[in-house]
């Protein structure tokens, strides 16, 4: 009996001491995976449907090296506020501009290692003066690997993982400034995410950045050849109109909605209102959860409304618009905000009949504002920094007002409800996917860039309503979830950053001082 016990009890140590052992190289060999995931939500299967590249690096990743031969360039950007890698004179790494006009491009290769082509370097390590790992481009024989996973270029070493951040001071910095050491530091969940920029795309997406300009003291950047205005609006000869002659059949409405259904539905009778017809509309709106039944029978009430749901919880304004723009089939599309009302005495098939006649890409409308304004790049007075500067209600003057169309003058930003000619704003691009509020300006400087002529007319009015008066609801506070709309909202600081970087400037300068304008918008 003695030696029955003792050869059980040897027998169940030997079974937990192998079960430990199992564990212990279980989770070796998932510790790339593991360690990482606070740098980027889970994701479901179910998700894959509406994705894009700055949500998804490592998928942009692989489906790029998968149908290559592993000479793939990236751009390496960090996605927080949108700055890039860039080369210093002396080889470091540093936080550069997202510039199309400079080398910064890395191969990476299927052994882990990133090689600058134009100079046959690979990322090596160098500790510097403040014992900080900094990130170098050295002989390829002293390269480091570095896994892409989750989001993150990672390096492990001796049983621990650090990733590739900018740095200020002794910590991983998620606002770094230009000039910034790139180093290998603890993974953060803000500065250590990564977005690999396969180059083509990144190329195509900053070709506005790519535009010649004459360098001088006034504007000495890559965003000064954008500064073109392009002559007033013509009317196209006979031969070039094709008339609409059913507003129905010619014009598509797109709304991107962030959990408002109730909001849009106000926005459709509004426009059946001003219309006596209904348009289709397409809707697009955030996820990855139905609306309660009682909703979806007063969205179902609206035949004309394409209304759909996406996967993702925080889509973005800009990828929304872009996915509900690549639906339309019609040759115009309206573009509204979801809280916007159109007023009964709005002109709408004036807008439509000067995009069947004249050569313009978008009619925009009135605000109560006056946002209708020029833009232009420009080196600040004051401190000689890039900027955009930006004069509301500039396009209202005498010079820009249209001769056949009284009240509309030639412009280059409107407010964000208009009509356009669908095919013009996907030759450009549509908006920036990096932004997920704040798209506005984006979309006009890619028409501008592109010599593509606006249209402001002050017949065209719309409002922007914020309560839910006309929705026939009985109780106001329930028209939508205001607190997770605000917390959406609350992103102005970050995707401004954004905006600032994808340009090439440090700030947006909005000037209202008539008496400070140039002299001429010619």
């Amino acid at each position: 009996m003695e030696v029955t016990s003792k050869l059980r009890y040897i027998l169940v140590v030997y079974v937990i001491a192998t079960t430990l052992m199992i564990l212990f190289n279980s989770i070796l060999v998932n510790k790339d995976r593991t360690l990482f995931t606070a740098l980027t939500p889970k994701r479901s299967d179910s998700q894959e449907e509406i994705r894009h590249p700055h949500d998804e690096p490592s998928n942009l990743f692989s489906q790029s090296t998968e149908n290559s031969s592993g000479e793939v360039k990236y751009r390496i950007q960090f996605k927080n506020e949108g700055k890039c890698v860039g080369i210093s004179e002396n080889d470091t790494l540093i936080v550069s501009y997202c510039n199309p006009n400079v080398k910064q491009g890395f191969v990476y290769g299927s052994n882990s290692v990133l090689m600058q082509p134009e100079v046959h370097k690979c990322v090596g390590i160098h500790k510097n003066s403040l014992d900080q790992t900094e990130l170098v481009l050295a002989d390829c024989k002293q390269a480091i690997k570095i896994k892409h996973l989750n989001g993150g270029l990672i390096f492990r070493e001796k049983g621990s993982i650090l990733c590739v951040s900018p740095v200020e001071g002794n910590k991983p910095s998620p606002t770094p400034v230009l000039g910034a050491t790139i180093a290998l530091t603890p993974c953060d969940p803000r500065a250590s995410v990564i977005v690999l920029l396969e180059e083509q795309s990144f190329l195509k997406d900053r070709q506005a950045l790519l535009l010649p300009y004459i360098s001088s003291e006034k504007c000495d950047f890559p965003a000064c050849g954008i500064n073109y205005r392009p002559p007033k609006p013509k009317f196209l000869s006979p031969d070039e109109i094709e008339r609409c002659s059913d507003i129905s059949k010619c014009v598509t409405v797109v709304v991107k909605t962030a959990r408002r259904p109730l909001l849009v539905l106000r926005l459709a009778k509004s426009l059946e209102s001003t219309l006596n017809k209904n348009l289709s509309m397409i809707v697009i709106d955030d996820g990855p959860d139905s609306h309660p039944p009682e909703i979806m029978e007063k969205i179902a009430q609206f035949p004309n409304i394409n209304y759909i749901i996406g996967d993702k919880k925080d889509l973005g304004i800009s990828e929304g618009r872009n996915m509900g723009v690549r639906m339309v089939k019609t040759k115009y599309f309206l573009s509204f905000d979801d809280d916007l009302v159109v007023s009964e005495k709005s002109n709408i098939t004036t807008m439509l009949e000067m995009l069947d006649k004249m050569d313009i890409s978008l009619v925009g409308g009135k605000f109560k504002q006056n946002f209708a304004g020029f833009m232009d790049f420009q080196n600040s007075k004051e401190t000689g920094e890039p900027v955009l500067m930006y004069y509301p209600g500039s396009c209202t003057v005498k010079s820009q007002q249209l001769t056949s169309y009284l009240g509309c003058y030639r412009c280059e930003l409107t407010a964000n409800g208009f009509m356009a000619r669908t095919q013009d704003i996907l030759d450009v691009g549509g908006w920036s996917k990096e932004l997920k509020i704040l798209e506005h300006k984006d979309v006009f400087l890619r028409l501008k860039a592109a010599g593509k002529k606006v249209v402001y007319c002050q017949s065209f009015k719309i409002q922007n309503v914020h309560s839910s008066k006309g929705v026939e609801l009985t109780d106001d506070k329930n028209s939508y979830d205001k607190k997770s709309y605000a917390a959406l909202r609350h992103r102005v600081q970050i995707m401004t950053a954004r905006f600032v970087n994808h340009w090439n400037i440090v700030e947006i300068i909005k000037n209202e001082d008539k008496k400070t304008w140039p002299k001429t918008w010619d």
